[in-house]
Protein backbone atom coordinates (compact mmCIF):
# COMPACT_ATOMS: atom_id res chain seq x y z
CA UNK A 1 0.00 0.00 0.00
CA UNK A 2 1.26 3.51 -0.65
CA UNK A 3 2.27 5.88 2.07
CA UNK A 4 -0.35 8.33 3.38
CA UNK A 5 1.17 11.26 1.51
CA UNK A 6 0.87 9.48 -1.85
CA UNK A 7 -2.11 9.23 -4.18
CA UNK A 8 -3.83 6.06 -5.38
CA UNK A 9 -4.69 6.01 -9.11
CA UNK A 10 -7.75 3.94 -10.01
CA UNK A 11 -8.82 2.97 -13.49
CA UNK A 12 -12.56 3.46 -13.74
CA UNK A 13 -14.35 0.26 -14.65
CA UNK A 14 -17.85 0.14 -16.06
CA UNK A 15 -19.72 -0.34 -12.76
CA UNK A 16 -17.71 2.40 -11.11
CA UNK A 17 -18.52 4.67 -14.04
CA UNK A 18 -22.24 3.94 -13.73
CA UNK A 19 -22.24 4.74 -10.00
CA UNK A 20 -20.52 8.07 -10.58
CA UNK A 21 -22.78 8.81 -13.53
CA UNK A 22 -25.82 8.11 -11.36
CA UNK A 23 -24.58 10.41 -8.59
CA UNK A 24 -23.45 13.22 -10.90
CA UNK A 25 -26.63 12.78 -12.88
CA UNK A 26 -28.55 13.86 -9.81
CA UNK A 27 -27.36 17.41 -10.41
CA UNK A 28 -30.23 19.68 -11.42
CA UNK A 29 -30.11 20.42 -15.15
CA UNK A 30 -30.75 24.10 -14.53
CA UNK A 31 -27.50 24.32 -12.60
CA UNK A 32 -25.47 23.47 -15.66
CA UNK A 33 -24.11 26.77 -17.06
CA UNK A 34 -25.70 27.60 -20.37
CA UNK A 35 -22.91 29.89 -21.49
CA UNK A 36 -20.36 32.24 -20.01
CA UNK A 37 -19.71 35.89 -20.61
CA UNK A 38 -16.00 35.75 -21.20
CA UNK A 39 -14.50 36.30 -24.61
CA UNK A 40 -14.12 33.09 -26.58
CA UNK A 41 -10.83 32.43 -28.34
CA UNK A 42 -11.33 31.94 -32.04
CA UNK A 43 -9.68 28.91 -33.49
CA UNK A 44 -8.64 27.70 -36.89
CA UNK A 45 -7.59 24.16 -37.44
CA UNK A 46 -6.21 25.01 -40.88
CA UNK A 47 -4.38 28.01 -42.21
CA UNK A 48 -6.82 30.92 -42.47
CA UNK A 49 -5.93 31.82 -46.06
CA UNK A 50 -6.72 28.31 -47.32
CA UNK A 51 -10.28 28.61 -46.03
CA UNK A 52 -11.14 31.87 -47.80
CA UNK A 53 -12.71 31.76 -51.27
CA UNK A 54 -14.75 34.06 -53.47
CA UNK A 55 -18.06 34.43 -51.64
CA UNK A 56 -16.62 33.78 -48.19
CA UNK A 57 -18.04 35.78 -45.33
CA UNK A 58 -15.38 37.57 -43.28
CA UNK A 59 -15.20 39.81 -40.24
CA UNK A 60 -12.74 42.62 -39.60
CA UNK A 61 -13.04 44.24 -36.20
CA UNK A 62 -16.84 44.58 -35.89
CA UNK A 63 -17.61 44.80 -39.61
CA UNK A 64 -18.94 41.93 -41.74
CA UNK A 65 -18.44 41.54 -45.47
CA UNK A 66 -18.29 39.21 -48.46
CA UNK A 67 -15.06 38.41 -50.32
CA UNK A 68 -15.33 39.45 -53.98
CA UNK A 69 -11.66 39.23 -55.00
CA UNK A 70 -8.52 37.39 -53.91
CA UNK A 71 -5.16 38.29 -55.41
CA UNK A 72 -2.59 40.98 -55.93
CA UNK A 73 -3.28 44.69 -56.25
CA UNK A 74 -1.22 46.74 -58.66
CA UNK A 75 1.44 48.76 -56.83
CA UNK A 76 1.16 46.76 -53.58
CA UNK A 77 2.95 43.62 -52.49
CA UNK A 78 1.31 40.37 -51.41
CA UNK A 79 -2.22 38.97 -51.47
CA UNK A 80 -5.26 41.12 -50.76
CA UNK A 81 -8.94 40.39 -50.20
CA UNK A 82 -11.42 42.59 -52.04
CA UNK A 83 -14.42 42.83 -49.70
CA UNK A 84 -17.90 44.28 -50.08
CA UNK A 85 -18.99 45.35 -46.61
CA UNK A 86 -22.52 44.92 -45.28
CA UNK A 87 -22.26 48.44 -43.93
CA UNK A 88 -21.44 50.52 -47.01
CA UNK A 89 -19.93 53.26 -44.83
CA UNK A 90 -17.06 50.90 -44.04
CA UNK A 91 -16.08 50.83 -47.74
CA UNK A 92 -13.85 53.15 -49.75
CA UNK A 93 -14.64 52.38 -53.40
CA UNK A 94 -16.62 50.15 -55.80
CA UNK A 95 -13.76 47.71 -56.43
CA UNK A 96 -12.25 50.09 -58.97
CA UNK A 97 -8.75 51.30 -57.99
CA UNK A 98 -6.31 53.28 -60.13
CA UNK A 99 -8.01 52.48 -63.44
CA UNK A 100 -8.32 48.75 -62.63
CA UNK A 101 -11.68 47.07 -61.90
CA UNK A 102 -10.88 44.27 -59.44
CA UNK A 103 -14.48 43.55 -58.42
CA UNK A 104 -17.93 45.14 -58.42
CA UNK A 105 -20.08 46.05 -55.42
CA UNK A 106 -23.86 45.98 -55.29
CA UNK A 107 -23.89 49.20 -53.26
CA UNK A 108 -21.87 52.30 -54.22
CA UNK A 109 -18.68 52.76 -52.20
CA UNK A 110 -19.12 49.55 -50.18
CA UNK A 111 -15.81 47.92 -51.16
CA UNK A 112 -12.25 47.98 -49.90
CA UNK A 113 -9.13 45.81 -49.72
CA UNK A 114 -7.84 44.14 -46.55
CA UNK A 115 -4.85 41.98 -45.77
CA UNK A 116 -5.56 38.31 -44.90
CA UNK A 117 -4.11 38.75 -41.41
CA UNK A 118 -6.67 41.46 -40.64
CA UNK A 119 -9.73 39.22 -40.79
CA UNK A 120 -10.95 37.26 -37.78
CA UNK A 121 -9.96 33.56 -37.83
CA UNK A 122 -12.72 31.04 -38.55
CA UNK A 123 -14.02 28.31 -36.28
CA UNK A 124 -16.52 25.45 -36.45
CA UNK A 125 -19.84 25.29 -34.63
CA UNK A 126 -18.62 22.27 -32.65
CA UNK A 127 -15.48 24.08 -31.51
CA UNK A 128 -17.48 27.19 -30.59
CA UNK A 129 -19.86 25.11 -28.46
CA UNK A 130 -16.98 23.31 -26.77
CA UNK A 131 -15.27 26.56 -25.86
CA UNK A 132 -18.38 28.56 -25.07
CA UNK A 133 -19.96 25.96 -22.80
CA UNK A 134 -17.05 23.90 -21.61
CA UNK A 135 -14.30 26.23 -20.43
CA UNK A 136 -15.96 27.62 -17.36
CA UNK A 137 -18.07 25.96 -14.77
CA UNK A 138 -20.77 27.36 -12.56
CA UNK A 139 -19.46 27.46 -8.97
CA UNK A 140 -22.59 25.72 -7.66
CA UNK A 141 -22.03 22.82 -10.06
CA UNK A 142 -18.32 22.66 -9.23
CA UNK A 143 -19.10 22.55 -5.50
CA UNK A 144 -21.61 19.77 -6.05
CA UNK A 145 -19.07 17.81 -8.07
CA UNK A 146 -16.49 18.14 -5.27
CA UNK A 147 -19.08 16.92 -2.77
CA UNK A 148 -19.78 13.83 -4.89
CA UNK A 149 -16.07 13.01 -5.06
CA UNK A 150 -15.59 13.46 -1.31
CA UNK A 151 -18.57 11.20 -0.57
CA UNK A 152 -17.05 8.48 -2.72
CA UNK A 153 -13.70 8.87 -0.97
CA UNK A 154 -15.32 8.44 2.45
CA UNK A 155 -17.44 5.53 1.26
CA UNK A 156 -14.37 3.73 -0.08
CA UNK A 157 -12.27 4.62 2.97
CA UNK A 158 -9.57 6.07 0.74
CA UNK A 159 -9.38 9.83 1.26
CA UNK A 160 -6.31 10.20 -0.95
CA UNK A 161 -7.77 8.61 -4.09
CA UNK A 162 -7.38 10.70 -7.24
CA UNK A 163 -10.07 9.89 -9.79
CA UNK A 164 -8.41 9.90 -13.17
CA UNK A 165 -10.91 10.51 -16.01
CA UNK A 166 -13.61 12.11 -13.84
CA UNK A 167 -13.25 15.45 -15.65
CA UNK A 168 -13.94 13.82 -19.01
CA UNK A 169 -17.00 12.05 -17.64
CA UNK A 170 -18.32 15.30 -16.22
CA UNK A 171 -17.68 17.27 -19.42
CA UNK A 172 -19.30 14.58 -21.56
CA UNK A 173 -22.39 14.52 -19.37
CA UNK A 174 -22.66 18.30 -19.47
CA UNK A 175 -22.58 18.41 -23.28
CA UNK A 176 -25.01 15.48 -23.49
CA UNK A 177 -27.53 17.46 -21.46
CA UNK A 178 -27.43 20.53 -23.67
CA UNK A 179 -30.76 21.10 -25.39
CA UNK A 180 -30.55 24.83 -26.04
CA UNK A 181 -27.33 26.24 -27.48
CA UNK A 182 -26.44 29.84 -28.33
CA UNK A 183 -23.17 30.59 -30.11
CA UNK A 184 -24.03 34.03 -31.47
CA UNK A 185 -21.22 35.99 -33.15
CA UNK A 186 -18.42 33.45 -32.75
CA UNK A 187 -16.89 33.58 -36.28
CA UNK A 188 -18.39 30.19 -37.19
CA UNK A 189 -18.09 29.24 -40.85
CA UNK A 190 -18.49 25.44 -40.77
CA UNK A 191 -20.55 22.87 -38.89
CA UNK A 192 -17.93 20.56 -37.42
CA UNK A 193 -18.79 17.34 -35.60
CA UNK A 194 -21.61 18.60 -33.35
CA UNK A 195 -23.32 15.21 -33.17
CA UNK A 196 -20.40 13.67 -31.30
CA UNK A 197 -20.26 16.65 -28.91
CA UNK A 198 -23.88 17.49 -28.05
CA UNK A 199 -26.29 15.14 -29.82
CA UNK A 200 -29.43 16.22 -27.93
CA UNK A 201 -29.59 19.90 -28.94
CA UNK A 202 -33.13 20.93 -29.90
CA UNK A 203 -32.68 24.71 -30.18
CA UNK A 204 -29.64 26.24 -31.87
CA UNK A 205 -28.72 29.93 -32.23
CA UNK A 206 -25.91 30.52 -34.73
CA UNK A 207 -26.90 34.10 -35.57
CA UNK A 208 -24.38 36.70 -36.81
CA UNK A 209 -21.67 34.28 -37.84
CA UNK A 210 -19.74 33.68 -41.06
CA UNK A 211 -21.75 31.05 -42.95
CA UNK A 212 -21.54 31.79 -46.68
CA UNK A 213 -24.14 29.28 -47.92
CA UNK A 214 -26.81 26.86 -46.70
CA UNK A 215 -24.71 23.70 -47.02
CA UNK A 216 -23.24 24.10 -43.53
CA UNK A 217 -26.70 24.79 -42.02
CA UNK A 218 -27.99 21.63 -43.71
CA UNK A 219 -24.99 19.78 -42.27
CA UNK A 220 -25.85 21.03 -38.77
CA UNK A 221 -29.47 19.93 -39.10
CA UNK A 222 -28.39 16.54 -40.40
CA UNK A 223 -26.50 15.98 -37.15
CA UNK A 224 -29.02 17.34 -34.63
CA UNK A 225 -32.75 16.77 -33.95
CA UNK A 226 -33.48 20.49 -34.21
CA UNK A 227 -36.89 22.01 -33.52
CA UNK A 228 -35.69 25.63 -33.60
CA UNK A 229 -32.78 27.31 -35.37
CA UNK A 230 -31.74 30.97 -35.55
CA UNK A 231 -29.54 31.83 -38.53
CA UNK A 232 -30.34 35.54 -38.60
CA UNK A 233 -27.65 38.07 -39.59
CA UNK A 234 -25.93 35.52 -41.82
CA UNK A 235 -25.81 36.42 -45.50
CA UNK A 236 -25.92 32.99 -47.11
CA UNK A 237 -26.15 32.38 -50.83
CA UNK A 238 -28.91 30.06 -52.06
CA UNK A 239 -27.10 28.12 -54.78
CA UNK A 240 -28.94 24.79 -54.49
CA UNK A 241 -31.82 23.89 -56.87
CA UNK A 242 -35.29 23.63 -55.33
CA UNK A 243 -35.51 19.96 -56.29
CA UNK A 244 -32.34 19.26 -54.31
CA UNK A 245 -33.56 21.35 -51.37
CA UNK A 246 -36.73 19.28 -51.29
CA UNK A 247 -34.67 16.09 -51.15
CA UNK A 248 -32.57 17.53 -48.32
CA UNK A 249 -35.69 18.42 -46.31
CA UNK A 250 -35.34 15.06 -44.57
CA UNK A 251 -32.70 16.71 -42.39
CA UNK A 252 -35.25 19.32 -41.20
CA UNK A 253 -38.05 16.86 -40.48
CA UNK A 254 -38.42 18.05 -36.86
CA UNK A 255 -37.90 21.78 -37.49
CA UNK A 256 -40.81 23.94 -36.31
CA UNK A 257 -39.31 27.43 -36.04
CA UNK A 258 -36.64 29.31 -37.97
CA UNK A 259 -35.29 32.87 -37.81
CA UNK A 260 -33.88 34.22 -41.09
CA UNK A 261 -34.03 37.92 -40.18
CA UNK A 262 -31.46 40.39 -41.56
CA UNK A 263 -30.24 37.92 -44.22
CA UNK A 264 -30.77 40.28 -47.18
CA UNK A 265 -33.47 38.00 -48.64
CA UNK A 266 -36.43 38.68 -50.91
CA UNK A 267 -39.67 36.70 -50.64
CA UNK A 268 -38.62 34.53 -53.58
CA UNK A 269 -35.60 33.44 -51.51
CA UNK A 270 -37.87 32.52 -48.61
CA UNK A 271 -40.06 30.46 -50.91
CA UNK A 272 -37.03 28.65 -52.32
CA UNK A 273 -35.75 27.82 -48.84
CA UNK A 274 -39.20 26.74 -47.68
CA UNK A 275 -38.69 23.47 -49.60
CA UNK A 276 -36.28 22.55 -46.78
CA UNK A 277 -38.89 22.90 -44.03
CA UNK A 278 -41.78 20.44 -44.52
CA UNK A 279 -43.30 20.94 -41.05
CA UNK A 280 -42.40 24.56 -40.31
CA UNK A 281 -44.74 26.33 -37.87
CA UNK A 282 -43.10 29.74 -37.43
CA UNK A 283 -40.89 31.86 -39.71
CA UNK A 284 -39.23 35.09 -38.62
CA UNK A 285 -37.99 36.95 -41.69
CA UNK A 286 -37.74 40.50 -40.34
CA UNK A 287 -35.67 43.33 -41.81
CA UNK A 288 -34.93 41.78 -45.17
CA UNK A 289 -35.69 43.18 -48.65
CA UNK A 290 -39.20 41.77 -49.06
CA UNK A 291 -41.43 43.99 -51.22
CA UNK A 292 -43.13 41.71 -53.74
CA UNK A 293 -44.93 38.61 -52.43
CA UNK A 294 -46.03 35.64 -54.50
CA UNK A 295 -48.22 32.92 -52.99
CA UNK A 296 -46.47 29.64 -52.14
CA UNK A 297 -47.43 26.82 -54.49
CA UNK A 298 -46.79 23.68 -52.43
CA UNK A 299 -44.92 24.80 -49.30
CA UNK A 300 -45.70 26.59 -46.00
CA UNK A 301 -49.00 24.74 -45.55
CA UNK A 302 -48.25 24.14 -41.87
CA UNK A 303 -47.21 27.75 -41.17
CA UNK A 304 -49.20 29.44 -38.39
CA UNK A 305 -46.88 32.32 -37.37
CA UNK A 306 -45.15 34.71 -39.81
CA UNK A 307 -43.15 37.76 -38.80
CA UNK A 308 -42.17 40.16 -41.59
CA UNK A 309 -41.40 43.23 -39.47
CA UNK A 310 -39.17 45.90 -40.97
CA UNK A 311 -39.57 44.86 -44.61
CA UNK A 312 -40.37 47.64 -47.13
CA UNK A 313 -43.83 46.24 -47.98
CA UNK A 314 -45.98 49.11 -49.25
CA UNK A 315 -49.11 47.46 -50.62
CA UNK A 316 -51.68 45.46 -48.68
CA UNK A 317 -52.29 43.56 -51.93
CA UNK A 318 -48.87 41.95 -51.44
CA UNK A 319 -49.90 40.86 -47.96
CA UNK A 320 -53.07 39.29 -49.34
CA UNK A 321 -50.91 37.33 -51.80
CA UNK A 322 -49.52 35.36 -48.87
CA UNK A 323 -52.65 33.21 -48.83
CA UNK A 324 -51.65 30.86 -45.98
CA UNK A 325 -55.03 29.59 -44.79
CA UNK A 326 -53.63 28.23 -41.51
CA UNK A 327 -51.91 31.48 -40.50
CA UNK A 328 -52.87 32.61 -36.99
CA UNK A 329 -50.28 35.32 -36.21
CA UNK A 330 -49.01 37.90 -38.72
CA UNK A 331 -46.56 40.61 -37.69
CA UNK A 332 -46.04 43.59 -40.01
CA UNK A 333 -44.54 46.15 -37.64
CA UNK A 334 -42.31 48.86 -39.16
CA UNK A 335 -43.36 48.19 -42.76
CA UNK A 336 -44.55 50.88 -45.19
CA UNK A 337 -48.23 49.96 -45.57
CA UNK A 338 -50.37 53.03 -46.29
CA UNK A 339 -53.87 51.60 -46.53
CA UNK A 340 -55.78 48.32 -46.10
CA UNK A 341 -58.34 47.17 -48.64
CA UNK A 342 -59.98 43.82 -49.34
CA UNK A 343 -61.00 44.21 -52.97
CA UNK A 344 -64.17 42.72 -54.43
CA UNK A 345 -65.68 42.44 -50.95
CA UNK A 346 -68.97 44.04 -49.89
CA UNK A 347 -68.79 46.47 -46.94
CA UNK A 348 -70.42 44.08 -44.48
CA UNK A 349 -68.97 40.82 -45.91
CA UNK A 350 -66.05 38.79 -44.56
CA UNK A 351 -62.86 38.31 -46.56
CA UNK A 352 -62.01 34.91 -48.00
CA UNK A 353 -58.31 35.25 -47.06
CA UNK A 354 -56.67 34.78 -43.65
CA UNK A 355 -59.69 32.86 -42.38
CA UNK A 356 -57.84 31.74 -39.23
CA UNK A 357 -55.83 34.90 -38.52
CA UNK A 358 -56.25 35.80 -34.84
CA UNK A 359 -53.37 38.19 -34.09
CA UNK A 360 -52.19 41.08 -36.28
CA UNK A 361 -49.32 43.52 -35.61
CA UNK A 362 -49.40 46.81 -37.56
CA UNK A 363 -47.37 49.17 -35.35
CA UNK A 364 -45.42 52.02 -36.96
CA UNK A 365 -46.72 51.76 -40.51
CA UNK A 366 -48.02 54.63 -42.69
CA UNK A 367 -51.76 53.98 -42.45
CA UNK A 368 -53.53 57.29 -42.85
CA UNK A 369 -57.27 56.58 -43.13
CA UNK A 370 -59.88 55.14 -40.75
CA UNK A 371 -61.41 53.06 -43.54
CA UNK A 372 -58.35 50.80 -43.23
CA UNK A 373 -59.46 49.96 -39.69
CA UNK A 374 -63.02 49.31 -40.88
CA UNK A 375 -61.63 46.89 -43.47
CA UNK A 376 -60.03 44.81 -40.70
CA UNK A 377 -63.53 43.94 -39.52
CA UNK A 378 -63.65 41.67 -42.58
CA UNK A 379 -61.13 39.31 -40.95
CA UNK A 380 -63.52 36.79 -39.46
CA UNK A 381 -61.21 35.44 -36.73
CA UNK A 382 -59.27 38.57 -35.69
CA UNK A 383 -59.08 38.78 -31.88
CA UNK A 384 -55.94 40.76 -31.09
CA UNK A 385 -54.65 43.89 -32.83
CA UNK A 386 -51.50 45.89 -32.16
CA UNK A 387 -51.85 49.29 -33.81
CA UNK A 388 -49.62 52.13 -32.58
CA UNK A 389 -47.88 55.17 -34.08
CA UNK A 390 -49.63 55.27 -37.43
CA UNK A 391 -50.38 58.69 -39.00
CA UNK A 392 -54.15 58.29 -38.61
CA UNK A 393 -53.73 58.08 -34.84
CA UNK A 394 -52.24 61.55 -34.62
CA UNK A 395 -55.68 63.02 -35.47
CA UNK A 396 -57.15 61.78 -32.19
CA UNK A 397 -55.96 61.33 -28.63
CA UNK A 398 -55.08 57.74 -27.71
CA UNK A 399 -58.32 56.93 -25.88
CA UNK A 400 -60.58 58.31 -28.63
CA UNK A 401 -58.59 56.49 -31.29
CA UNK A 402 -58.80 53.25 -29.33
CA UNK A 403 -62.57 53.62 -29.00
CA UNK A 404 -62.88 54.05 -32.77
CA UNK A 405 -60.84 50.89 -33.39
CA UNK A 406 -62.90 48.89 -30.90
CA UNK A 407 -66.17 50.06 -32.42
CA UNK A 408 -65.03 49.36 -35.97
CA UNK A 409 -63.81 45.77 -35.37
CA UNK A 410 -66.55 43.64 -33.86
CA UNK A 411 -64.62 40.47 -32.93
CA UNK A 412 -61.68 42.25 -31.32
CA UNK A 413 -60.94 41.05 -27.78
CA UNK A 414 -57.62 42.76 -27.13
CA UNK A 415 -56.10 46.03 -28.38
CA UNK A 416 -52.41 46.83 -27.89
CA UNK A 417 -52.21 44.26 -25.13
CA UNK A 418 -55.25 45.54 -23.18
CA UNK A 419 -58.36 43.45 -22.75
CA UNK A 420 -61.58 44.89 -24.19
CA UNK A 421 -64.27 44.58 -21.53
CA UNK A 422 -67.98 44.40 -22.30
CA UNK A 423 -68.48 47.85 -20.80
CA UNK A 424 -65.64 49.36 -22.85
CA UNK A 425 -67.03 47.89 -26.06
CA UNK A 426 -70.55 49.11 -25.35
CA UNK A 427 -69.34 52.61 -24.51
CA UNK A 428 -67.10 52.74 -27.59
CA UNK A 429 -69.94 51.66 -29.86
CA UNK A 430 -72.38 54.16 -28.31
CA UNK A 431 -69.96 57.04 -28.83
CA UNK A 432 -69.16 55.85 -32.35
CA UNK A 433 -72.84 55.88 -33.27
CA UNK A 434 -73.34 59.35 -31.78
CA UNK A 435 -70.30 60.65 -33.64
CA UNK A 436 -71.24 59.35 -37.08
CA UNK A 437 -75.01 58.91 -36.78
CA UNK A 438 -75.79 62.18 -38.54
CA UNK A 439 -73.67 61.14 -41.55
CA UNK A 440 -75.34 57.73 -41.62
CA UNK A 441 -78.80 59.35 -41.84
CA UNK A 442 -77.78 61.16 -45.05
CA UNK A 443 -77.75 57.76 -46.80
CA UNK A 444 -74.48 58.32 -48.64
CA UNK A 445 -73.39 55.05 -50.29
CA UNK A 446 -69.71 55.79 -49.63
CA UNK A 447 -70.48 55.95 -45.90
CA UNK A 448 -70.95 52.17 -45.77
CA UNK A 449 -67.44 51.60 -47.13
CA UNK A 450 -65.92 53.99 -44.60
CA UNK A 451 -67.95 52.48 -41.74
CA UNK A 452 -68.42 48.82 -42.66
CA UNK A 453 -69.93 47.88 -39.30
CA UNK A 454 -72.32 50.80 -38.76
CA UNK A 455 -75.44 49.02 -40.01
CA UNK A 456 -74.65 46.10 -37.70
CA UNK A 457 -74.58 48.55 -34.76
CA UNK A 458 -77.89 50.06 -35.85
CA UNK A 459 -79.40 46.58 -35.81
CA UNK A 460 -77.88 45.97 -32.38
CA UNK A 461 -78.78 49.22 -30.58
CA UNK A 462 -81.42 50.85 -32.76
CA UNK A 463 -81.42 54.20 -34.55
CA UNK A 464 -79.87 56.90 -32.33
CA UNK A 465 -82.04 59.88 -31.41
CA UNK A 466 -81.25 63.13 -33.23
CA UNK A 467 -80.66 64.91 -29.93
CA UNK A 468 -77.76 62.55 -29.17
CA UNK A 469 -75.97 62.91 -32.51
CA UNK A 470 -72.79 64.92 -32.83
CA UNK A 471 -72.93 67.15 -35.86
CA UNK A 472 -69.76 66.94 -37.94
CA UNK A 473 -68.58 70.41 -38.92
CA UNK A 474 -66.49 70.54 -42.08
CA UNK A 475 -64.69 73.61 -40.77
CA UNK A 476 -61.66 72.20 -38.99
CA UNK A 477 -59.93 75.45 -38.01
CA UNK A 478 -58.82 75.88 -34.42
CA UNK A 479 -61.61 78.37 -33.74
CA UNK A 480 -64.25 75.96 -35.01
CA UNK A 481 -63.02 73.25 -32.64
CA UNK A 482 -63.61 75.39 -29.54
CA UNK A 483 -66.66 74.57 -27.42
CA UNK A 484 -68.52 77.31 -25.56
CA UNK A 485 -69.31 75.88 -22.15
CA UNK A 486 -71.12 77.33 -19.15
CA UNK A 487 -69.58 76.43 -15.79
CA UNK A 488 -71.57 77.14 -12.61
CA UNK A 489 -71.42 76.11 -8.98
CA UNK A 490 -74.16 75.24 -6.49
CA UNK A 491 -74.42 78.89 -5.40
CA UNK A 492 -75.24 80.09 -8.91
CA UNK A 493 -71.84 81.59 -9.78
CA UNK A 494 -71.42 81.33 -13.54
CA UNK A 495 -68.50 81.41 -15.99
CA UNK A 496 -68.84 81.17 -19.77
CA UNK A 497 -65.71 80.24 -21.66
CA UNK A 498 -64.52 78.48 -24.83
CA UNK A 499 -62.42 75.34 -24.50
CA UNK A 500 -60.89 72.95 -27.07
CA UNK A 501 -62.64 69.57 -27.24
CA UNK A 502 -59.26 67.89 -26.75
CA UNK A 503 -58.67 69.50 -23.35
CA UNK A 504 -58.35 67.06 -20.46
CA UNK A 505 -61.07 67.13 -17.79
CA UNK A 506 -58.31 67.50 -15.18
CA UNK A 507 -57.59 71.01 -16.46
CA UNK A 508 -61.23 71.89 -16.08
CA UNK A 509 -61.16 70.55 -12.50
CA UNK A 510 -58.12 72.74 -11.77
CA UNK A 511 -59.92 75.78 -13.19
CA UNK A 512 -63.03 75.04 -11.10
CA UNK A 513 -60.87 74.65 -7.98
CA UNK A 514 -59.38 78.08 -8.57
CA UNK A 515 -62.65 79.86 -9.38
CA UNK A 516 -65.19 78.24 -7.07
CA UNK A 517 -63.30 76.88 -4.04
CA UNK A 518 -63.70 79.93 -1.79
CA UNK A 519 -65.25 78.67 1.43
CA UNK A 520 -65.32 75.12 0.10
CA UNK A 521 -63.38 72.04 1.26
CA UNK A 522 -62.19 69.15 -0.87
CA UNK A 523 -61.88 68.46 -4.58
CA UNK A 524 -64.55 69.68 -6.99
CA UNK A 525 -66.55 67.12 -9.00
CA UNK A 526 -67.89 68.03 -12.42
CA UNK A 527 -71.31 67.04 -13.78
CA UNK A 528 -72.80 67.56 -17.24
CA UNK A 529 -76.28 69.04 -16.81
CA UNK A 530 -78.80 67.10 -18.90
CA UNK A 531 -82.17 68.85 -18.87
CA UNK A 532 -83.79 66.31 -21.17
CA UNK A 533 -82.95 63.36 -18.90
CA UNK A 534 -83.53 65.45 -15.75
CA UNK A 535 -80.25 64.14 -14.37
CA UNK A 536 -76.60 65.07 -14.20
CA UNK A 537 -73.81 62.93 -15.70
CA UNK A 538 -70.62 62.82 -13.67
CA UNK A 539 -67.32 63.34 -15.49
CA UNK A 540 -65.65 60.60 -13.49
CA UNK A 541 -62.39 60.20 -15.42
CA UNK A 542 -60.25 63.31 -15.23
CA UNK A 543 -57.69 61.85 -17.67
CA UNK A 544 -60.21 61.83 -20.53
CA UNK A 545 -60.78 64.82 -22.78
CA UNK A 546 -64.03 66.77 -23.20
CA UNK A 547 -64.84 64.95 -26.44
CA UNK A 548 -64.87 61.65 -24.56
CA UNK A 549 -67.96 62.82 -22.65
CA UNK A 550 -69.59 64.08 -25.89
CA UNK A 551 -69.75 67.68 -24.66
CA UNK A 552 -71.32 70.04 -27.20
CA UNK A 553 -71.50 73.77 -27.71
CA UNK A 554 -73.75 75.38 -25.10
CA UNK A 555 -73.52 72.58 -22.54
CA UNK A 556 -73.54 73.43 -18.84
CA UNK A 557 -71.16 71.87 -16.34
CA UNK A 558 -72.06 71.89 -12.64
CA UNK A 559 -69.30 72.12 -10.03
CA UNK A 560 -70.01 70.34 -6.74
CA UNK A 561 -67.77 70.01 -3.71
CA UNK A 562 -68.05 66.99 -1.44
Amino acid sequence: FPKRNQSVFLLINSSFFENIKRMVGAMPVNLIPKFFNGAMESHNGDDCESQVFIGSRVKCNEDFGTVKYIGEVQGYKGIWYGVEWDNAERGKHDGFVEDVQYFKTTKPGAGSFVRPNKIAPFTTCAEAIRRYYGDREDETVAAHRRTVINEWKREMGAPFIEMVGFEKIHQKQKFDRLQEVCVHDQNISRAGDVAALCPNVRSLDVSQNLFSNWREIIELSAQLPLKEIDVSKNRMAIDIPEETLEQLSIHFASLEKINISVCDYEWSDVLALSHLWPKINEIIAAYNRITIINPPAVTLRTLTILRLDGNPIESWCEVINLGLKNLKVLSLNDCCIEEIRFKDTKPDAKASVFENLEVLFLNRNKIKDWRSISELNKLKSLKKLYFLKNPIQYEEDYDTGSQLIIAKIGNLQELNGSCITRELRRGSEYDYMKRYGAEWKKGDEQFHFEHCRFQELIDKYGVPDDSLLVKQNKDTTLTSQLLEITIKDENGKILKKKFPSTMAVQKLVTLAQRLFSKGKIGTPFLYIQDDQMHSDVIMDNVMKDLAFFSIKNGDTILVKFR
